[in-house]
């Protein structure tokens, strides 16, 4: 009895202390920090096999495509256009004359151009993480494609069509990741690939040989990335290859390959959302009512109110933790936890 009195006490205190909204939880650093670090790990462990062999194939097709992309750019102009580094830094040597052309604008266009592609795709995308299906990927990847086409036919007279393609490629797949997989450029990749295995070894040697669960499910997440970094580089080295290739045996017309890439990935997310509609809608009511319930808003329309009725896991989930009904008054989802 004394265990359910004490559950009791603490639920009349939080009563009476007011209830605390899942944002305002989010105020706090420990309960934010432990959110976080479980939801990379739940991004590493929980997708399916299908889902991990989808991500790795576009991460490795796009980063094809872009390493061709660049070779193919810099074997016309001697300057790359898949990343902003190189350019930026090609602004003050051209404007020193430490670099030939001396024509520091040209640099200052393929900067520009790219932040314009990015900002394209940020108003395609609105918002972080993978919604296959939800958002209008195939968009950004036909809208890449035009571009790289409209390189091809003027003979890439205009690079700075090919470096905003890049932008709009890397706003997406950043965005799509939330910055964990980068395919117009390698820096970040090989930052993460080296700093996955040094934690890797080091938690071998610092729990010698002998992990808990939580460590064991860390090693897995770091090993998980290491590999898809390890094969994002390689496919970068390979697409710089193939447009290396492509352009002394055909010229500007080798932009036909990562056009080619990006265009296919475009319509097997057509495909995709055709073949899922159902599945998708399903996960966009879902996320729309847990939006609303950790918010404290509360449901706003008969399908939302069917769903949490329903007997999926989200559903289930959205139930026990408004206590096993609708999820109304507002602000009662963190009092709950908080509170108990």
């Amino acid at each position: 009895m004394v265990p359910q009195q004490l559950i009791e006490e603490s639920e009349e205190e939080s009563s009476e202390e007011g209830s605390v909204t899942f944002a305002e939880a989010l105020q706090n650093n420990a309960i934010r920090n432990v959110l976080l670090d479980q939801l990379q790990l739940s991004e590493a462990l929980s997708p399916s096999l299908r889902e991990q062999v989808g991500i790795h194939l576009i991460g490795i097709v796009l980063s094809i495509a872009a390493g061709a992309c660049n070779a193919i750019a810099f074997a016309k102009f001697m300057y790359y256009v898949s990343h902003v580094s190189g350019s930026a830094t090609g602004i003050g040597l051209r404007y020193e004359k430490l670099q030939k052309p001396y024509d520091y604008m040209e640099p200052v266009w393929l900067v520009v151009y790219f932040i314009v592609g990015s900002f394209m795709c940020g108003l395609i995308v609105h918002s972080n993480g993978m919604k296959l299906g939800q958002a209008r990927y195939e968009v950004v990847l036909l809208l890449v494609f035009g571009m790289e086409m409209v390189c091809w036919f003027h003979e890439l007279a205009h690079p700075e069509w090919l470096a905003a393609a890049m932008g709009v490629q890397n706003a997406m797949i950043t965005s799509w990741s939330t910055a964990v997989v980068r395919t117009t450029h390698m820096t970040g990749t090989a930052t993460d690939l080296g700093s996955s295995a040094g934690r890797i070894v080091m938690r071998f040697i610092r729990l010698s040989i002998h992990m808990e669960d939580d460590d064991w499910n860390h090693h897995v997440a770091d090993r998980k990335k290491l590999v898809l970094m390890i094969l994002l580089l390689l496919s970068f080295i390979l697409g710089g290859f193939i447009g290396s290739w492509g352009y002394n045996k055909y010229k500007t017309h080798a932009l036909l390959i990562p056009a080619g890439l990006t265009f296919m990935l475009g319509v097997m997310h057509i495909v995709y959302c055709l073949l899922n509609r159902d599945k998708v809608k399903e996960e966009e009511v879902a996320e729309t009512v847990f939006r609303r319930q950790i918010s404290g808003k509360g449901l706003d329309d008969a399908e939302q109110q069917r769903f949490v009725q329903g007997n999926s896991p989200a559903a289930q989930f959205i139930r026990q933790i408004s206590g096993g009904q609708k999820p109304d008054p507002p602000g009662r989802v963190a009092g709950k936890y908080l509170g108990s």
